[in-house]
C-alpha cells in the first residue's frame, strides 16, 4: 500500500513539474512574439570618442538590415517614421562608447590581435509606448583579421550583429 502511494506521489510529482515547464515554455514563446516592430534611434557618441561621421550611419545602416533578418520581425523603423498604431513596438537607443581605429597593416602583416579595430557602444531597448526599460547591455565589435588584414569599417557591422543578436535572443 506504501509502495502504492509513492509511486502515486512521483507520478503527480512528474506530471506537475511537467506541466510547469510546459506553461513556462508557453509563457516565454508569447514573451518572444511580443515586439514584431523596432524603431532604431541613431546612435549618440559619449564625450571623447572620436569615431568618424560616416562609421555612426553605418552602424544604423548595418543594425536596421541585421534586425530585419530576425524571424518574426515584421518592420524595423528609423528615428522619426510614424510607429504602426496598436501595435507593440521596441525601441532601441545606443551610445557609442569606445572607438580604437586599429592599423590594417598591422592586422596583415603581424596578426594575432595586433592593429585590432574596436568600436563599443551601450545599448537600451524600451517599450516605445510606456518607456519601460527592457534590456541593456554593452556590445563591442571588433576587427582582429580579414582578407588583407581586414577593413576596420567591419567593426561597424560587428556591432551591429551583436546588438541584433542580443535583441533577437531577449525578444525572439
Amino acid at each position: 500500500m506504501k509502495s502504492a502511494i509513492l509511486s502515486i506521489a512521483v507520478i503527480a510529482s512528474v506530471f506537475a513539474f511537467t506541466a510547469s515547464a510546459a506553461a513556462q515554455k508557453t509563457s516565454s514563446s508569447t514573451g518572444e512574439k511580443k515586439y514584431q516592430y523596432v524603431q532604431v534611434n541613431r546612435f549618440d557618441l559619449k564625450q571623447g570618442v572620436d569615431l568618424p561621421p560616416d562609421y555612426v550611419l553605418t552602424i544604423d545602416e548595418d543594425l536596421n538590415k541585421e534586425l530585419a533578418k530576425i524571424k518574426g520581425m515584421k518592420q524595423v523603423m528609423r528615428e522619426g517614421e510614424p510607429l504602426p498604431q496598436g501595435e507593440r513596438v521596441l525601441l532601441v537607443t545606443g551610445t557609442i562608447t569606445k572607438y580604437k581605429k586599429g592599423n590594417q597593416a598591422k592586422r596583415y602583416l603581424v596578426g594575432f590581435g595586433a592593429g585590432s579595430t574596436v568600436i563599443g557602444a551601450h545599448i537600451k531597448c524600451y517599450d516605445a509606448a510606456t518607456k519601460e526599460l527592457l534590456l541593456e547591455s554593452d556590445v563591442d565589435g571588433k576587427v582582429v583579421m580579414g582578407l588583407m588584414g581586414g577593413k576596420s569599417e567591419g567593426a561597424n557591422n560587428g556591432v551591429a550583429k551583436e546588438i541584433a543578436k542580443d535583441i533577437k535572443k531577449k525578444f525572439f
